[in-house]
This record gives structure tokens, C-alpha cells and sequence, in this order.
């Protein structure tokens, strides 16, 4: 029986262990595009007014390939400043990643657009918040970026 034990009790161990490590994997779903854009919209962050932006003539600004998501949201300024929410669930950890490369560009030309006839719009940019969570591909410009930062940042908890 003691023989039976000393075997016993070390393999559950690994075991149990094994079922903790496969509790990180939660994050790698992603967040829900809609809840997460409006929780950035509800923040407060933003001094313009966003409407909502077709996500496949999004994806086309971005160079994102639209047949990579699998939902998102996309909203943008009406007053053509800078500030944008972008919120993509791609096929994969792998094409989010990819994604974000995309995202960058568009806060890139963004800035090289802008600077020269609204360069107060700058500075939010400068700021942009280009992040991953799980499959899901995040850009945030915003007046406030510590907001929706921390918005963001009670999501991937």
C-alpha cells in the first residue's frame, strides 16, 4: 500500500499540475469586439465623436485580409481627426499577431497624413495603443490613451 502511494501521490501532482498550465490558454480566445469597443467608447477617452466604420473596408485600410476575422468592430472620428477604435478577432493567435503589423502602418500614415494639417491629431497617435489580446488585434487612438488603456488592461485580466 505504502509502495502504491509513494507512486500514486507524485503522479497526481503532474497531473494536477498539467490541468493549472491549461488554465493560461483562457486568454488566448480573445475578447468580444462589440463589448470591448463599447467599454472603450464608455470609457470616456475620447473627445471626438466615433461612428461606426464597415469592418471589411477597415480591414482594406488596415491590409488586413478581411477573410482572416472572424468578428470585429471598427469605429472612427467624424471629424476625420485621428482618433479610431479597432477591434478584430482574427482565425488565429498567429494572424492576430500578423494583424497588428497592419494596425502600425495605419497609425504610421496616419501621422504623416495629419501632420501637416490637423498636428494637434499628432500627439494622439503618438500615443496609440496597438496590442493583442488572445486572437484579437486592438488599435485605440484616443484623447485619453491611460483610459482605454485601462479598459484594455481590465480585459486581459
Amino acid at each position: 500500500m505504502k509502495q502504491l502511494l509513494t507512486r500514486l501521490v507524485p503522479a497526481l501532482l503532474v497531473f494536477c499540475l498539467a490541468l493549472t498550465a491549461c488554465g493560461g490558454e483562457k486568454s488566448l480566445a480573445g475578447v468580444d469586439p462589440a463589448q470591448t469597443a463599447q467599454a472603450l467608447l464608455d470609457s470616456g477617452a475620447f473627445a471626438d465623436a466615433l461612428d461606426a466604420i464597415d469592418t471589411e473596408a477597415a480591414c482594406s485600410l488596415y491590409g488586413i485580409d478581411y477573410a482572416d476575422v472572424t468578428d470585429g468592430v471598427v469605429y472612427g472620428s467624424l471629424s476625420s481627426g485621428a482618433e479610431e477604435i479597432a477591434v478584430l478577432r482574427m482565425s488565429s493567435t498567429d494572424v492576430a499577431e500578423a494583424a497588428l503589423a497592419g494596425l502600425e502602418q495605419r497609425v504610421a500614415d496616419q501621422k504623416a497624413m495629419l501632420e501637416s494639417y490637423q498636428p494637434d491629431e499628432v500627439s494622439k497617435l503618438d500615443q496609440a495603443i496597438v496590442t493583442r489580446l488572445g486572437d484579437t488585434a486592438i488599435l485605440v487612438v484616443a484623447a485619453d490613451a491611460a483610459k482605454a488603456q485601462s479598459v484594455l488592461d481590465g480585459l486581459s485580466q
